[in-house]
């Protein structure tokens, strides 16, 4: 059983604060940053220094050590070297103090996870009732209340970016840099958290705080490699409950970007698919880079996958309607009643979808609210993307005018700068709620994370499972298998040699295919030879029918470090590696995500019957991918079935490898 929840009040809005380690301004070092900052802002709580080495600093008296003040204070600010900073929060936990913050680096980064440091501090923190932030963060910053607890770049500005998002990173250097982008778009934060090593408080627990704080209204996070995806996860369905989205980029998409993610904070990170999919399952919208990690908050709304495309240029129309389908929105004809207002009034170009206003457009400054007007009702369409353009000040305005009245009868708008300007630059735009975005790829994946977000699957009801195994599961759906000298079908049989590690027979040289019965003791003698010859003493040469033909699939089971049990499907056979078509989703499966878990692959195409070939029993591929999600769930069993061939009627398991041997 998890800890029961730290309160993180006092991190945030502190009464007191002690800063351990505090130096002079002039000294240019971290501390000295995290004191100016306080002091820039005027911190509103009362403010401690201590180190033994000054008796006053900037005009204020310097204590000793913690003992020595005058009040126990709420949060310490722990900017000590790492040898000296656990005896620092044992003296605040003595006093009572409500939280800490731990700048120190040198506990479990790289090549420090499991130093006698990095222990000692787990085994504190572990016991602890103060809410730790840290170790190797840059602090906490209360962007409302003016208290930055910290030194990132952005709390050193006149004016602390205050707005209505929570930010939470684990990584400090990296978040100054989100915030930038979450400036020009016109965004401001109520606190931001630089999570660190999280060995105490996580990220889970930061969203937690997020969503119960009254001042937060969307989210956002970067993270790299989560210690607790439960809590997580649990802390993202508690937000998602109050209404505030949460928008998560994750490291790791590659092996390189893992390592490197790993290294940094000293936590395990995972499949970037899986803990995608799970991601995906409790309504989090996920960023492919900072910028859109950024942007995505600006698109909340309901935007259909239908788009009407305008600008007063062609090309941008053609740009927009190529990222639009790109991204999975379609860009349909106009309907005849649009087609027909839009012929009337253009003299130039041609009423399409997507739309070129021409020149006309320049000097008819009616021809864009005609066409907004006219794609704006077309029933085919669910929202509207214009490309905007550079140009005299004039004309741009009266754009902008004429997109805000149309958004205002309730059109969905979006717009695309293509000069590469924020929202910022657009103010008309961005009072009325309309998004800009400075790439076309952008504004249709951040419109695509929020339609996703809008139609997650239903919760089922909680149903009792059958207690099975994987043995159960693979007893019904099995080629028998037999010795060699036990085989009495009087079709063909597939011999082979089984055992752990076997999962590349053909390559090997450990299968016979289509063998007649009459060749199988022959057959058999063969692979023993084989087995000889490649050492393996454990294996077993085994007969069994060739299965009837069918689409082959690869499935299986994956207990991913972040996301937990996993379901992997994707086209099977000895084309598994070479294809690389798979698709994975968290366990346990609906009967609705088991047929989009088929349906994310070519597999999907192939069992319906592609290019006239017969149906394939998806039903029962389906049921397979259930089965496994519930063993999975339930026993954390690792396990792979290739190929698992699909007939027209049921299916079957050819070959099978177990706990990831």
């Amino acid at each position: 059983m998890s800890a029961p929840a730290k309160d993180l009040t006092p991190l945030v809005r502190p009464r007191s604060i002690a800063l351990v380690g505090a130096t002079p301004l002039e000294s240019n070092k971290l501390a000295s940053w995290a004191l100016g900052n306080l002091l820039k802002h005027d911190v509103p709580a009362n403010l401690y220094l201590v180190n033994p080495r000054y008796d006053t600093l900037e005009g204020r008296p310097c204590y000793p050590d913690l003992e020595s003040l005058p009040a126990t204070p709420d949060l310490v600010l722990v900017l000590v070297p790492a040898a000296a900073a656990i005896d620092v929060l044992r003296q605040a936990e003595s006093l009572g103090s409500q939280a800490a913050i731990l700048f120190s680096s040198g506990f479990g980064e790289g090549d420090r996870a499991g130093s006698p440091l990095d222990l000692e501090l787990k085994a504190f923190l572990s016991d602890t009732p103060m809410a730790v932030c840290g170790p190797n963060t840059n602090g906490v910053i209360n962007c409302i209340d003016r208290i930055p607890a910290g030194f990132p770049p952005y709390a050193m500005a006149d004016e602390l970016p205050a707005g209505s998002l929570g930010v939470v990173s684990q990584s400090g250097a990296l978040v100054s840099s989100l915030v930038q982008h979450l400036l020009g778009n016109g965004l401001g934060l109520t606190v931001g958290f630089a999570v660190g090593n999280g060995i105490d408080l996580t990220v889970g627990d930061y969203v937690r705080f997020l969503a119960t704080d009254d001042r937060t209204e969307q989210i956002v996070v970067y993270a790299e490699g989560l210690h607790d995806t439960d809590r997580f996860f649990a802390a993202a369905d508690e937000a998602r409950a109050a209404g505030k989205p949460v928008h998560v980029m994750k490291a790791g998409r590659s092996p390189e970007g893992a390592d490197a993610a790993r290294t940094h904070i000293g936590a395990l990170v995972g499949d970037y698919d899986a803990f995608a999919a799970r991601c995906r399952r409790h309504g989090i919208l996920m960023a492919h880079d900072l910028a859109e990690l950024a942007a995505l908050p600006l698109a909340q709304g309901r935007w259909g996958r239908r788009v009407g495309v305008l600008s007063s240029s062609g090309a941008m129309a053609g740009i927009l309607a190529d990222s639009a389908r790109e991204n999975g929105f379609e860009v349909p004809p106009l309907g005849p009643v649009a087609h027909s207002a839009l012929a009337e009034r253009m003299t130039l170009g041609e009423p399409r979808n997507p739309l070129d206003l021409t020149g006309q457009s320049v000097v008819d400054h009616g021809l864009l609210p005609a066409a907004l007007d006219a794609m704006g009702n077309d029933p085919g369409l669910d929202v509207l993307v214009h490309g905007m353009l550079i140009g005299p000040e004039a004309i741009i305005d009266k754009q902008m005018d004429s997109l805000v009245a149309q958004a205002q009868q309730g059109t969905p708008v979006a717009v695309y700068s293509a000069p590469g300007w924020h929202p910022v630059d657009y103010p008309k735009l961005a009072e009325a709620g309309i998004p800009v975005f400075n790439s076309p790829d952008r504004l249709f994946r951040c419109l695509g994370e929020w339609e996703n977000r809008r139609h997650l699957p239903r919760d089922e009801e909680p149903q009792a499972w059958p207690d099975e195994t994987l043995d159960d599961l693979l007893a019904d759906i099995s080629a028998p298998a037999c010795a060699p000298a036990e085989y009495a079908q009087d079709r063909p049989a597939a011999v082979k040699l089984v055992g752990d590690g076997l999962d590349h027979k053909t390559e090997l040289g450990l299968v016979e295919l289509n063998v007649e019965p009459s060749d199988i003791v022959a057959a058999a003698a063969r692979l023993e030879t084989r087995r000889r010859e490649l050492g393996l003493p454990d294996a077993v040469v085994v007969a069994q029918p060739m299965a009837d033909p069918g689409i082959e699939l690869i499935v299986g089971t994956r207990v991913d470090p972040e996301a937990g049990p996993c379901v992997v499907v994707g086209l099977g056979g000895v084309l598994a590696e070479l294809v690389d078509d798979v698709a994975i989703g968290p366990a346990p499966l609906s009967a609705a995500e088991a047929h989009a878990l088929l349906d994310a692959t070519r597999a999907g195409a192939l069992l319906d019957g592609y290019r006239g070939k017969p149906r394939s029993d998806r039903e029962a591929a389906a049921e397979v991918l259930m089965r496994l999600g519930r063993i999975a769930a339930r026993h954390h069993t690792e396990a792979e079935i290739n190929p698992l061939i699909v007939h027209t009627s049921g299916v079957t398991a050819v070959d099978v490898l177990i706990g990831g041997r």
